[in-house]
């Protein structure tokens, strides 16, 4: 495997690279061209160069990384070196790369970002006195072609990068054969980018052109649309075919396992289920089970359901969450031996998707659709409105009568099809026809948080004093606090004192006390739950004849809480808050008040900022789970 680029055995889609590949003098210039126009070219220099969903690429795919690929140019020897280091993998000339490896590329060949989607050329432009050796970069060679060089008369055009012109033997300049020439020389052209392109571009082309008869490679399209089909990436295939044995595949690092069962077969209808208390429910009658064979099916129902779902062509697909396994309280291995013992059980093909982690692939998050959307279900669009999903944690109350049943541990399904668009069933209502009931929507809505509003208020309230004074802080952690305070305030003079930096309340007082002495304004940037914190700087502002005013920040607990869990997700550098703290929070709250000391007390509406279109999309998703 390769590091640091010291690679010197390199490798082209898979291959050894011959030595008629290499170029005898440096190139100029290299950049990343994407194939839809969509955007200026991407330079690539000597130095690393990361390309993924970014304002550059104008990707806004969640599947696609920021730092999808690394690439960096080699002047000296004649490729650029790829290394694939997203979550989800990219694909050169038709050949997946593995993660952290490094692969040759060469003028015009074509770098899938995803499988399929955010399509690049490689473009190469060299020095005018600079030319390939024996044939073209990035053009097939015939075995069978012999081409003979007269150096002394041979002139070579590289005014547009790509053509060469090779003199006959016989020495004659017949026009009509220069002009059969260059055709093929065209052709030739045309077919390697086209074989470079996935089966679906070229079904394409075929279709709006029905005269003309695209060459497929038969190497790349024969032997890679195996390998596509044996990683759940075969996106290549017009008919879907199904899946001719049971498999099991580790996704980003053990955060996300996939089954696809025999037989699977790829649909634009998706009946999507959750897996405990919905299709199953533990035979010890507790909420969780006691060994892993403690399960039996939830409603007689089940099978005969999902075998008729199956037969009208949907796609059976599960999602669920286990925590547990990277918890280590459970084992992957039986938990395998248990999904594959309910494949056999209820004996319909499936696919089911397990989320270990945290992270994006964890319900009601969309990670785990989003990846059967765009890498599991053979690149077949999914249609949103003939699709479903079906789970128990549907936010429902309790009910005592007349049929007694207890309040849903969580909202996370429902929450789960919100966020993707799609319709939401409980499971009474799906296999048995009950009568839906109500459900407890979320106390936050993210998309009404993202509404225009003022920044402060009441209306009026004025931001800054250009007097000395003390402004004390009150916020959850994640409310957005120390963001508004050196935003708007310690880049207009006030002198920032933060517990997080200092370390103490002491260190903060202290400091305070100097700041007013240098009749100076000040902002005391920590959390003053309570009155006890808050009353230590109102008295040092009475105590040195300042006053102080109390900005609260408007953000509510579950809202921080969201605000923390958008952050973990955007931003690797940020440290994840556990939920003591702000629980602990929450119970040491007191409401400020004027009777405190304070002059006056502002409310801070939370007003979020985006890097891109695609956060905003994110932040307006439900991303906790009730």
């Amino acid at each position: 495997m390769l590091s640091n680029f010291s690679l010197r055995l390199f490798l082209k889609s898979g291959r050894i690279v011959p030595a008629r590949y290499k170029m005898s003098k440096v190139f100029k210039e290299c950049f990343l061209k994407p194939l839809a126009d969509r955007h200026p070219p991407i330079r690539i220099e000597s130095e690393r160069k990361f390309v993924g969903r970014s304002p550059e690429t104008l990707i806004q795919d969640p599947c696609c990384s920021r730092q999808q690929v690394c690439l960096k140019a080699n002047f000296k020897d004649g490729y650029v070196l790829v290394k694939s280091l997203g979550s989800n993998p990219s694909v050169l000339n038709g050949k997946q790369l593995e993660k952290n490896l490094g692969y040759e590329a060469y003028h015009e060949d074509i770098l899938e970002l995803l499988p399929g989607t955010h399509q690049y050329a490689f473009e190469f432009k060299f020095e005018p006195s600079e030319v390939p050796t024996e044939n073209n970069i990035g053009r097939s060679v015939k075995k069978d072609e012999k081409v003979k060089k007269d150096t002394k008369s041979e002139k070579v055009i590289n005014e547009d990068h790509k053509k060469e012109k090779v003199k006959k033997d016989t020495g004659k300049k017949d026009k009509a054969k220069n002009i059969e020439r260059k055709q093929t020389d065209d052709k030739e052209k045309r077919d390697s980018h086209k074989r470079s392109l996935s089966k679906n571009e070229q079904i394409r082309d075929r279709e709006e052109s029905q005269n003309k008869k695209i060459r497929l490679d038969e190497k790349s399209n024969g032997k890679d649309s195996k390998a596509g089909l044996s990683t759940g990436l075969n996106s290549y295939n017009k008919t879907p075919a199904k899946a001719q044995e049971n498999k099991w595949e580790d996704v980003d690092s053990k955060q996300l396992y996939i089954f696809t069962s025999k037989d699977v077969v790829a649909s634009d209808k998706i009946a999507a289920y959750d897996m405990d208390g919905t299709l199953i429910k533990t035979k010890s009658g507790n909420v969780f089970p006691k060994t892993i064979d403690d399960w039996q099916i939830a409603f007689s129902e089940v099978p005969g359901k999902l075998k008729s779902l199956f037969k009208s062509g949907f796609k059976i697909v599960i999602f669920t969450n286990q925590a547990g396994i990277s918890k280590g309280k459970l084992k992957i291995e039986d938990f395998r031996k248990k999904i594959e013992a309910l494949q056999s059980k209820l004996n319909v093909p499936m696919q089911v998707f397990i989320s270990t982690g945290k992270g994006k692939y964890r319900k009601p998050l969309m990670g785990m659709w989003d990846i059967l959307c765009q890498l599991y279900n053979d690149g077949i669009k999914v249609d949103k409105a003939r699709s479903f999903y079906v789970g128990d944690a549907a936010g429902r109350p309790e009910v005592k009568k007349p049929n007694k049943r207890k309040k849903d541990h969580s909202c996370v399904d429902r929450l789960m099809a919100l966020n993707v668009g799609i319709s939401f069933l409980t499971p009474e209502v799906h296999f048995q026809g009950a009568k839906d009931s109500e459900w407890i929507k979320p106390e936050f809505d993210p998309t009404a948080a993202c509404a225009t509003r003022e920044l402060l208020s009441p209306t009026g309230s004025k931001l800054l004093s250009t007097d000395p004074e003390v402004i004390v802080m009150v916020g959850f952690p994640g409310s957005g606090k120390s963001f508004f305070a050196k935003t708007h305030l310690e880049t207009k003079g006030y002198v920032l004192i933060n517990r997080d930096v200092l370390g103490s309340w002491q260190k903060c007082a202290s400091l305070l006390e100097n700041t007013l002495r240098s009749r100076k304004r000040a902002l005391v940037d920590n959390t003053n739950p309570d009155i006890e914190s808050r009353k230590r700087f109102v008295d040092i502002a009475r105590k040195m004849n300042v006053p102080c005013r109390c900005f609260v920040m408007s953000a509510s607990y579950k809202q921080a809480k969201h605000n923390n869990v958008f952050r973990e997700l955007t931003d690797r550098s940020h440290s994840s808050i556990n939920d003591m703290v702000f629980n602990m929070y929450k119970s040491k709250y007191q409401e400020p008040s004027l009777r405190e000391g304070f002059k006056e007390i502002v409310k801070v509406n939370f007003l979020p900022k985006f890097d891109s279109d695609s956060d905003a999309k994110l932040y307006k998703l439900y991303l906790l789970e009730s």
